[in-house]
């Protein structure tokens, strides 16, 4: 836990000497599997692929618009759900790149697509939708984009991956 909050804070330190990026552009950062990465086989383990997956969420917000929209309003970004899909195993000491595409979003959620890639091989995908909060209460996304000036403020994910969030309720209140 002390990696992941020492990088977050360096995220938010950093972005100050980084040039801005568009909500809408994709992100890409290289990684290196560390030791603590890795399972008992020194490949990287499944719980860490969440963990730089929120790396590159929180370098987006922080490089972007949003950082001034969200954090000194007191607004939380959360992760609602996540789906990850592994291929091949990422390696101990081995570099890896990660790249962040907004695949758009509706009143609530924005949605993300994550791949995690090395030598030009998909090695795991991840999805996500998150959301903003301020007091226990989602707030509406498209205010938020509105005041950062997003082009188009109507952006649809695509189906498959609403598709792939449309049960989540269900499964909350125990109904699978």
């Amino acid at each position: 836990m002390l990696y992941y909050w020492s990088r977050i804070i360096w995220i938010l330190i950093a972005r100050k000497f980084q040039t801005e990026v568009d909500i809408e552009d994709e992100l890409t950062r290289s990684f290196r599997v560390r030791l603590f990465d890795c399972d008992g086989f020194r490949v990287m383990t499944a719980f860490k692929y969440a963990a730089y997956m929120d790396f590159i969420r929180w370098e987006m917000i922080a490089r972007s618009k949003l950082y001034n929209e969200i954090l000194p309003k007191g607004l939380a970004p959360s992760l609602g759900s996540q789906k990850i899909i592994y291929r091949k195993p990422l390696k101990l000491w081995t570099k890896f790149t990660v790249r962040l595409r907004t695949m758009g979003w509706d009143e609530k959620w924005v949605y993300h697509v994550h791949k995690f890639e090395q030598n030009g091989e998909v090695k795991a995908v991840g999805i996500t939708r998150a959301l903003v909060w301020k007091k226990d209460k989602p707030q509406i996304l498209r205010q938020i984009l509105q005041n950062i000036a997003v082009k188009n403020l109507d952006k649809k994910p695509p189906e498959w991956i609403t598709d792939l969030f449309h049960t989540d309720t269900n499964i909350i209140q125990d109904k699978f």
